[in-house]
């Protein structure tokens, strides 16, 4: 090696070693945040004085149980203020259902504007309170209508007799400690598959799974054109049971989810979710079903074994989201009650929608929940991992912790009871480390060159040895290749002529009994062949390193082939007898072995070839 070439490599090697050192991260810090130091929005304190003069004058109920046990109750209410004051905000009353079964609650105006709403220690008639504060006040003798959007799960009840029965008991109306009057209407929605459905005195409409429970319908039976305060003169009913028969889908959670987003500069927004998801209910399921955004591109949706395949993506109706449905009998299996499914999800957003850029800032207002579904999620964590961050300078919503290292800042983020209708929105400006974005790819400029230049001495000095070896003068035994390759070719003959008489037999193309001849006859010349073979075999391998190579690879790939032929056996004899999953699986793992197969004839082919080569 000439002294120009080893001081190149040697400089090469140094400075390599040299930015990688200088890349090595300092240790980790991890800085949590200290909450009692942020600003929160002030508490308006509630006031029940002349809660005696506020009227409602229109309820209108729509709940939807749906097909995964949770009840989502959307109350739309008009109140009037018959005070001689303003008031600043009303009362909701909770049903008295277990306190941490209600997942989510939130309440806007006629405008759809948000209004706070907070879970206070008011206790009323026996009722937790919920108080909703207005924009602004609302004036004497004016109307304001609230909308009041709440879910609640572990409410429904599943038991199995023939059928999967789902029931659960509910207040038929809001609860309000306000008179009710007016317009006063409830509709009640069970999933569009069930059957059987019953609701007290609700009507059923027709041709819908939905119960309509209208107050003029029972004015006379209670005497009144009105309801007074938590429904207390409704009596027997003010509750309804609603019971229902629903044999497609149950009781689902997910578990758990833990979702890293990875964002570069570069312009990659990478989406990584795993899953959990419970069947909680009494019957079995076989699909789940997930919301996107609408630009994901190059889904990915995979578990512990592999691709999971039965994946449609459709459209939901909803220009944000487009839904995705896991048929898990694909290649998975039913998920039992009381079973859990982990698998997960992996897909790419488009940068531009997401990042505006001011410079070495960039700015990314993005919902962490990239994935929403219908069912109730717990345990969710959510690592936002911003690469090339010199510094986050501005956040929204601050995170659980953040953990920073050299190049690269994680937002940890931490909730539980995730229900279909939250979003989590936040948008955080950083800056860039420039010098970490290029350290990159000089760092592979100069491995790529070391790897080059390793190369190119490489190959010189192969040459070199070449041209030496090219002036020995080295003995050939053509005899003993010639015979050799033709005794493998008509060895191999033999072989693919027993295989297509079995493919024949199986196709019942011919008589089991000629299968049966043909199977004895190349079978017998087949062992005669590999006894003529090995006199040429022992010549070759006493040649030279080459032929011996070439003997030892022969050797090796019959060896597969054998391992190969057992495998199929195998295979055929387990799905005969019933232990494969299915069908499918059997048609698969049987045509990986084929190709197996045929890549290792297609080699040995390949072997016999370079042999007769040497004839030349």
């Amino acid at each position: 090696m000439a002294k120009k070439e080893k001081f190149l490599l040697f400089f090469t090697s140094f400075l390599l070693f040299i930015v990688i050192l200088s890349y090595i991260p300092a240790d980790s810090e991890i800085r949590y945040i200290d909450y009692n130091n942020t600003s929160k929005i002030p508490e308006v304190s509630a006031s029940v004085e002349g809660i005696e003069n506020v009227m409602v004058t229109k309820v209108a109920r729509d709940a939807n149980v749906n097909s995964y046990g949770l009840v989502i109750f959307e109350d739309s209410i008009e109140f009037k203020n018959l005070n001689n004051y303003p008031i600043s905000s009303i009362f909701f009353g909770l049903p008295g259902y277990n306190p941490e079964d209600l997942i989510f609650f939130k309440a806007t105006g006629i405008n759809e504007n948000t209004l706070l709403a907070e879970r206070s220690s008011i206790i009323m008639n026996g009722f937790e309170m919920i108080v909703i504060y207005f924009d602004s006040p609302l004036l004497p003798h004016q109307k304001s209508t609230v909308k009041f959007t709440y879910i609640y799960n572990n409410i429904v009840s599943y038991t199995m007799l023939d059928n999967q029965y789902a029931a659960l008991l509910v207040t038929v109306y809001p609860i309000l400690p306000y008179k009710l009057e007016g317009n006063i209407a409830a509709y009640f929605s069970v999933p569009i598959d069930s059957s059987d459905l019953y609701g007290g005195w609700g009507t059923q409409l027709g041709g819908v799974n939905t119960l309509f429970y209208d107050f003029e319908e029972i004015r006379l039976q209670i005497g009144a054109d009105f309801i007074t305060p938590f429904m207390e003169n409704l009596d027997d009913k003010m509750l309804v049971e609603i019971s229902f028969v629903n044999n497609e889908k149950t009781k689902t959670e997910m578990k758990e989810i833990n979702r890293d987003i990875f964002i570069s500069p570069w312009g990659i927004i990478r989406v990584n979710e795993k899953f959990s998801i419970e069947n909680l209910g009494e019957i079995n399921f076989n699909t789940v079903s997930l919301k996107i955004p609408q630009h994901a591109s190059n889904l990915n949706i995979f578990d512990d074994l592999g691709e999971i395949l039965g994946v449609v993506i459709e459209n939901s109706g909803d220009l944000t989201y487009k839904r995705v449905t896991i048929n898990l009998l694909q290649n998975r299996i039913r998920l039992k009650p009381n079973s859990t499914f982990n698998f997960n999800v992996e897909y790419n957003l488009p940068f531009e929608n997401y990042v505006s850029l001011n410079w070495f800032q960039q700015s990314i207002q993005i919902d962490l929940l990239t994935t929403t579904y219908d069912y109730m999620g717990r345990d969710q964590t959510i690592n936002v991992i911003i690469d090339g961050c010199y510094n986050v300078d501005s956040i929204s919503e601050y995170p659980e912790a953040i953990k920073k290292s050299q190049g690269t800042t994680v937002l940890v983020y931490k909730s539980d009871f995730i229900s279909p209708f939250e979003s989590m929105v936040i948008q955080f400006t950083f800056t860039i480390d420039l010098f970490d974005l290029l350290l990159r790819p000089i760092i592979f400029m100069l491995l790529i060159s070391f790897i080059a230049s390793i190369y190119v001495l490489t190959v010189k000095l192969r040459k070199k040895e070449r041209d030496t070896i090219i002036l020995k003068r080295e003995f050939i035994p053509v005899n003993e290749i010639r015979e050799f390759c033709s005794l493998y070719e008509e060895k191999n003959a033999f072989l693919l002529e027993i295989r297509q008489a079995e493919e024949d037999a199986r196709r019942k193309k011919i008589a089991k009994k000629n299968y049966k001849n043909i199977l004895d006859k190349n079978t017998s010349k087949i062992d005669e062949i590999q006894k003529e073979i090995n006199p040429f075999k022992r010549v070759l391998l006493e040649t030279n390193i080459t032929f011996e190579n070439v003997i030892k690879r022969l050797d090796l790939l019959e060896a597969e082939r054998i391992s190969v032929k057992d495998s199929l056996n195998l295979l055929e004899s387990r799905y005969k007898r019933g232990r494969l999953p299915s069908r499918a699986a059997y048609l698969k793992l049987s045509e990986d072995f084929k190709k197996r197969r045929r890549r290792i004839e297609r080699n040995i082919d390949k072997l016999i070839q370079q042999l007769r080569s040497y004839l030349l």
